[in-house]
């Protein structure tokens, strides 16, 4: 039985961060996040090797995975753990104290999806081993977070298991539309306002519409940093910067898409003009944006069909 809590005050900021509280098997789980101001704070450290490596055959014990910020290392398997990622690790989240954590006391933290697990995880792996990211924040691909995180659950096989079947799903999008291969994109959220978009190919989000064949606009690439790595505001004047042969973008609510979508620098872009924009809501977004193995069989059902028709009008 798992039990999730969804968070409505939770938003794309850097400094709220999910996590899930729970058991494997049959325990009840709780979901939480965490603030940066609450406790969650702690000393920099750096050590671990990108490497993800198993002491034991597949699904044994012990077992050691590493990551940037440091190495997992579980003795048996883990019967309470807590995801302390932003979306990836844990899909929902409430916003609770850094003490919840604790007062739980998992076996094992998942926080490779953790946009601030550099100040956190010491303070983490005091309390249980502690997942981190292997290459860096939102950096990981879909599958490079799954299989480590099967060798700390000893549930290898089952995680290699479904890496296979979404990449023959990938595989097979992609042969059945070859008019997505080659085609620029932009792709990012629209919030309170305020546009963002992903600005590196590095990024989990680029990554996944790489996959398909496209790439990431040029336009974009260096574009500074905002609060969020990979991401890059866009001033309401430059919105010229979004132009791409297909332009994705999500929001939060369906009073700000149409604002914004009524705005004259926006109908002027020439992806808008030839009706080759595509405007999602933010769970749709999401699960492209922050892949994973459950998410991206949904994202592509739901999406695939507006790109190729996006696409093949830039033909």
């Amino acid at each position: 039985m798992t039990t999730r809590i969804r968070s409505t005050a939770d938003g794309p900021s850097p400094g709220r961060r999910g996590f899930l509280l729970g058991a494997v098997g049959a325990t009840p789980v709780l979901s939480g996040c965490s603030s940066g101001d609450d406790g969650t704070g702690g000393g920099v450290e750096k050590s671990g090797d990108p490497d993800t490596t198993a002491q034991a055959a597949a699904g044994g014990f012990p077992a050691t995975v590493s990551g940037k910020e440091g190495a997992a290392k579980v003795t048996s398997p883990p019967k309470r753990f807590a995801a302390c990622g932003y979306l990836r690790d844990t899909d929902l989240a409430l916003a609770l104290p850094f003490e919840t954590i604790a007062a739980a006391r998992p076996d094992l933290i998942l926080a490779s999806d953790d946009y601030q697990l550099h100040d956190h995880y010491p303070k983490f792996q005091r309390l249980a081993p502690t997942l981190s990211y292997r290459k860096g924040v939102g950096q990981d691909g879909w599958d490079e977070m799954a299989q480590p995180t099967g060798d700390v659950l000893g549930k290898r096989e089952k995680a290699d298991s479904l890496v296979a079947d979404v990449r023959k799903k990938i595989a097979d999008v992609r042969e059945q539309h070859p008019e997505l291969r080659g085609k620029t994109f932009t792709f990012g959220p629209v919030v309170g306002g305020d546009v963002f978009t992903i600005k590196s190919a590095d990024d989990a989000g680029a990554q996944f519409f790489s996959q398909l064949g496209m790439k990431l606009s040029p336009k974009v690439t260096s574009l500074p940093d905002s609060a969020i790595a990979g991401r890059a505001a866009i001033a309401r004047e430059r919105l010229d910067l979004l132009d791409a042969d297909v332009v994705i973008l999500a929001f939060d609510t369906p009073q700000g898409r149409e604002e914004f979508e009524a705005q004259p620098l926006f109908k002027e872009l020439k992806a808008v003009r030839r009706k080759s924009y595509i405007g999602l809501d933010m769970p749709t977004a999401i699960a492209l944006g922050f892949p994973s193995v459950l998410s991206l069989p949904y994202g592509l059902d739901a999406v695939v069909p507006k790109l190729a028709e996006a696409a093949e009008r830039n033909a």
